[in-house]
């Protein structure tokens, strides 16, 4: 029904300085509503992940050889790990996949499961090669469809990658769909037209399903993001209604109280969603909050706490080093060895959310320059994002670039005044000093 004026939105219909009109959502350095999981990739199941799991290995006892059977698990074994954050699923579902390929060298499913797999682990390039497999089997599916074009947006192929997402829009307009047409928008700084579209998907989601939970909360941070803090929370608490266990949406819902002012009930959100399951990000925010009000012996808790669990973060399986440098940047000033990892791991993943994360860990251990080369490129699609804007002004207040800093720190208030707890102040002051 709003397929067709969607269409028309999301065709690229021009490039203008190596930009096209549209793009695609993924795992974003944040986590959240961005397609990190099976579900992202095919139509949720009727049935519980368990059933699936018990059903599978019944065949599989009877006919070690049934692919069908393979693929099933495999896929299953992939929710476990997203649904418990227990990389050893992912590990199980890997073996299975490829024991399916054994037996049936054509089996797409198992190719779909295995590019989804190395998104998850931040491999984009084996993610994009599994995709293209599959595809060139049954060019018609729609789960190939999509690890392409998250592939391809984060190895920085933004017409590629457009052309995908529409692609994937005309084959099937759902939640999936539109979500990663709002991330595309997103990224080019239509933050209006964003957010329609993630209301669209929204919409798209099976009442009181998790797929809906997780694109409400895409929502609200899209929201939070532009300064509406209002509606950003009364999508948090609609989630939070529907899953109110769900470690995410307890973050979510502590950034906007956060950004709201307040910080003893932002920390209980915190503090309720680390005892769910404990995820760095949400340590150092609370960290954060926590200093805000003064407790710190807590917050010096919090940021052990966020140590420990990116230290875990880098030996997982396939782990990509990018997201912990983010992390580690924010705890203290990289070491050289730690600025090199970080450069190896942008160059597979040169995107705009590469280039950020390389600018802002050279800004922090002082390597001003080439921060703010690395941060200028991170704005090269438009992306109207306060935290970027933000690091982008310190790498260029670093370089000597006192224009350019002012702009950016200005822009960055614009958007959201209140973007973080810790580094909202920062941008404010470094404009008093840079006046």
């Amino acid at each position: 029904m709003r397929h067709s004026r969607l269409s028309k939105l999301l065709v690229p219909t021009a490039v203008a300085a190596g930009v096209l009109a549209v793009g695609v959502a993924v795992l974003s350095a944040d986590r959240g509503a961005s397609p990190s999981s099976a579900q992202a990739y095919a139509a949720p199941a009727a049935r519980t992940t368990d059933g699936t799991i018990a059903r599978a290995e019944a065949s599989l006892a009877a006919n070690p050889r049934n692919v069908t059977a393979l693929t099933r698990l495999a896929s299953a074994f992939l929710d476990k790990a997203s649904a418990t954050g227990d990389s050893s699923w992912s590990v199980r579902a890997e073996a299975t996949a490829r024991n399916a390929l054994q037996i049936d060298p054509r089996s797409v499913m198992a190719m779909d499961t295995l590019g989804i797999l190395a998104l998850e682990r931040h491999q984009f390039a084996q993610g994009l090669s599994w995709s293209q497999k599959s595809l060139a089997i049954a060019p018609t599916r729609v789960s190939p469809v999509s690890i392409r074009a998250d592939a391809l947006i984060e190895l920085g192929r933004y017409p590629a990658a457009f052309a995908t997402v529409q692609r994937r829009l005309d084959l099937r307009p759902d939640l999936a769909s539109y979500s990663r047409a709002s991330y595309a928008l997103e990224l080019q700084g239509r933050r209006a037209e964003a957010t329609e579209l993630m209301v669209r998907a929204v919409e798209a989601g099976a009442p009181g399903s998790r797929e809906q939970m997780a694109a409400r909360v895409e929502l609200g941070t899209l929201r939070l993001g532009s300064g509406d803090l209002t509606g950003a929370e009364r999508d948090m608490r609609q989630a939070l209604a529907s899953f109110p266990n769900d470690d995410h949406t307890n973050a979510a819902l502590g950034r906007v109280l956060a950004a709201r002012g307040r910080l003893t009930d932002a920390a209980r959100s915190f503090e309720r969603a680390l005892s769910i399951r404990p995820e760095p990000d949400d340590a150092i925010a609370l960290a954060e909050v926590n200093d805000a009000l003064g407790r710190a012996d807590a917050a010096q808790a919090n940021r052990a706490l966020a140590r420990g669990l990116t230290a875990k973060l880098v030996k997982a399986p396939g782990s990509n080093y990018l997201d912990a440098a983010q992390l580690n940047a924010e705890l203290s000033r990289p070491s050289a060895d730690e600025v090199e990892r970080t450069r190896r791991a942008r160059a597979a993943r040169p995107s705009v959310v590469g280039d950020h994360v390389l600018g802002w860990v050279l800004t922090r251990a002082g390597r001003c320059d080439e921060a703010d080369r690395a941060a200028t490129r991170s704005l090269r699609l438009g992306t109207r994002d306060a935290l970027m804007f933000f690091h982008a002004g310190m790498a260029a207040s670093c370089a000597g670039n006192r224009e350019e800093a002012r702009t950016r720190f200005r822009a960055a208030l614009a958007l959201n005044p209140t973007f973080s707890v810790r580094w909202a102040p920062v941008a404010r002051e470094e404009l008093k000093k840079l006046a």
